[in-house]
């Protein structure tokens, strides 16, 4: 008998669920009996939130491809931390659980912070000798900061919606004959991976639709932004300055409203608000109209999704339940191949590689405005290439749900 649970992890991205759609036909594919779906990431199998995948309507409804159309996790996430000590108890619930389901593959979709959960499962399992489990990592986060692979999943879909808003807002700001800037924020805490995405925008261009960009990897004084700003506005009118939601100032005085009090489980403080206090500085200080923009959770959950993305994301959780049945403590990965055309390859890692770390920007780019931008556009791209097809009813998109293809019954 072949089990297999999945869980999702971490903050969603567009195409988390493509990486559970793979991960499903895969497992169906290779006649798994049972596949089960943990709701709210290792939380669902401590608590014994768990159901059960009909597979039999997945395959005739098409829910693969429903799935790859729908952004956030269709399982709902946690931002759970394992205990260092394997004296904790709930490392033993969590395998007396999936004993009682006689799991024999779990596949753990999610970002650095859930591949340390794949990597303290496995430490426990080697430290107790348990050998009838295999479990897996799939990766995913819109950050792109995971280090091995060349991008991550989600990153392209992410773009590809901070591109195509920044193009509205190049168009809407554009209309005035009267100096403004308008501040973007974007996501990234410590790496500057999707602030820097928004270059795609002067992608053949005839003049910049961002002027200028500021990220977490480089810090730069109030006095060097405000005048980089007045010597963009001696050449344009109106300005877009795209911001990571982590830039910090030399001095740290942006930190006044931008660090919450709270953090999300992994010792990560919620960041926000840099833009709304870089606008009321400039405005101040230059007497412009000046605004920001926060685009917030909507560049990580959109319907915006890159094909490219969404089929990538697919490949790896059909890899990650393929490497289950045989292996564990493993994680899938991808790196483009070198050569004119985008093409990729897939291997598997070691968690240890991945969990806790961070990929940044190289500063060799950064160092340098002009091959930042050639670099951030010829990377980013063919990553945003193509759109998933969504369905409308009355105009408005329509989502599967978890209610159309799991068993009626309760576990």
């Amino acid at each position: 008998m072949k089990k297999a649970i999945i869980a999702q992890s971490g903050g969603p991205t567009s195409v988390i669920n493509s990486s559970l759609a793979g991960a499903i036909s895969s497992f169906i594919e290779n006649d798994f009996d049972n596949i089960f779906l943990s709701i709210n990431g290792i939380e669902g199998i401590i608590n014994g939130n768990i159901k059960e995948v009909d597979k039999k309507r997945f395959v005739s409804n098409n829910i693969d491809k429903k799935l790859m159309a729908r952004p956030s996790s269709i399982l709902g996430s946690c931002r759970f931390k394992l205990p260092e000590s394997f004296n904790d108890g709930i490392y033993e619930k969590i395998f007396d659980n999936l004993k009682k389901l006689d799991i024999s593959s779990l596949i753990y979709i999610g970002g650095n912070d859930s591949m340390d959960t794949v990597m303290k499962l496995n430490s426990y399992m080697k430290n107790k000798s348990i050998k009838n489990i295999n479990i897996i990592g799939c990766p995913k986060t819109i950050d792109n900061d995971l280090c091995e692979m060349d991008h991550s999943p989600g990153f392209g879909s992410a773009a590809k919606y901070i591109n195509t808003t920044i193009q509205s807002l190049r168009a809407d700001v554009d209309i005035y004959n009267l100096k403004s800037v308008t501040f973007v924020e974007i996501m990234g805490r410590n790496a500057g991976w999707l602030a820097a995405s928004s270059l795609v925008s002067n992608y053949k261009k005839d003049k910049k639709f961002v002027n200028l960009l500021y990220l977490p990897e480089e810090k730069k004084s109030l006095d060097e932004i405000i005048d980089e700003i007045k010597k963009e506005l001696e050449s344009e009118n109106n300005l877009i300055v795209a911001v990571a939601e982590g830039f910090m100032d030399t001095e740290d005085k942006l930190n006044i409203d931008m660090f919450s009090n709270t953090d999300d489980g992994f010792n990560h403080k919620i960041v926000a608000g840099v833009a709304s206090r870089l606008a009321d500085i400039v405005r101040n200080k230059l007497n412009i109209k000046s605004r920001a923009v926060e685009l917030n959770i909507v560049q990580r959950s959109n319907i915006l999704i890159s094909k490219t993305d969404s089929k990538e994301a697919y490949e790896l959780g059909s890899l990650a339940a393929k490497l289950s049945i045989e292996s564990t403590n493993l994680i899938p990965i991808l790196n483009r191949q070198k050569g004119e055309d985008y093409d990729i390859s897939y291997q598997a890692v070691n968690p240890e590689k991945i969990a806790n770390k961070e990929k940044k920007i190289p500063q060799a780019w950064i160092k340098d405005e002009k091959k930042l931008e050639k670099e951030i556009i010829a990377y980013t791209l063919p990553l945003i290439n193509g759109e998933v097809k969504q369905e409308y009813e009355n105009g408005l998109p329509v989502f599967v749900n978890l209610k159309d293809f799991i068993m009626e019954k309760d576990l």
